[in-house]
């Protein structure tokens, strides 16, 4: 499938579930093209077979934490799709852990998927965006606005994200590239529920003003809007989507 020119294009990473498989069929139904990709080949083709704008490059995992996969990837959906003008990456993993109880190789697991990704990521994308322009959206958390017992390390990888985001914005702005992200709340997605679901939710919605978890959809409003032609006067933001969490930091 070739794009024609003129037709909004994405690249969402993540896509085969929760935030990224929202944010892929929200796209697809507003009349963008779609390359989804994940970790898990599986997922990404079962989220392809869900709308006819939405396609997969090649029947393979794409390993965000790999720098190569990363380059590979974006050559893949450029060839894919003609031109890419939004790359949205949703990547990202935790687990609840007494930080003195850590490992250092679970640390730099952390750090892999939720930091190093998003610099492979932007680096790959910055690559193949600077002849035209485009968007490019990073995942940060709101745990990286406030930190969060628990996930210590995880806070620190995304609030580097915020940083990330900023300097990025501020030297691509010349080629016409702007960069932001998007801090969730909690959300009810599947890698929520796999670590106690209505037990850890009960305890974290007490502190959201709103009183609930977000949905993945609410989150992909906000991807996809950072993401278009919409937020075209924005860049080096980040987002807080969840429920007035941190509306005092």
């Amino acid at each position: 499938m070739v794009t024609p020119e003129g037709t909004a294009t994405a690249l969402v990473i993540g896509a085969g579930s929760g935030i990224g498989r929202a944010t892929a069929l929200l796209l697809a139904e507003s009349g963008v093209d779609v390359v989804a990709a994940d970790l898990n080949a599986e997922s990404a083709a079962s989220v392809a077979s869900q709308h006819a704008r939405i396609t997969t490059v090649g029947d393979r995992s794409w390993d965000a934490t790999d720098r190569n996969s990363c380059e590979q990837l974006l050559d893949a959906a450029v060839a894919q799709l003609g031109h890419v003008d939004q790359v949205i990456s949703t990547v990202g993993w935790t687990a609840i852990t007494p930080f003195l109880e850590e490992t250092p190789e679970y640390w730099r697991r952390i750090i892999d998927v939720n930091l190093m990704s998003a610099i492979y990521i932007a680096a790959a994308a910055g690559r193949v965006l600077q002849p035209r322009g485009g968007s490019i959206v990073l995942t940060s958390s709101e745990a990286g606005q406030v930190g969060t017992s628990g996930e210590t390390v995880y806070s620190a990888a995304k609030a580097g994200i915020v940083g990330l985001v900023k300097s990025l914005a501020r030297e691509w702005a010349r080629y016409g590239i702007r960069v932001n992200a998007v801090a969730p709340g909690i959300t009810a997605t599947p890698l929520l529920e796999s670590q106690g679901g209505d037990a850890i939710l009960a305890s974290i919605v007490k502190a959201v003003p709103m009183r609930r978890a977000g949905e993945p959809e609410e989150i992909a409003q906000a991807l996809a809007f950072l993401a278009s032609d919409r937020s075209s006067y924005v860049t080096g933001q980040t987002i807080c989507v969840g429920g007035g969490l941190t509306m005092s930091s």
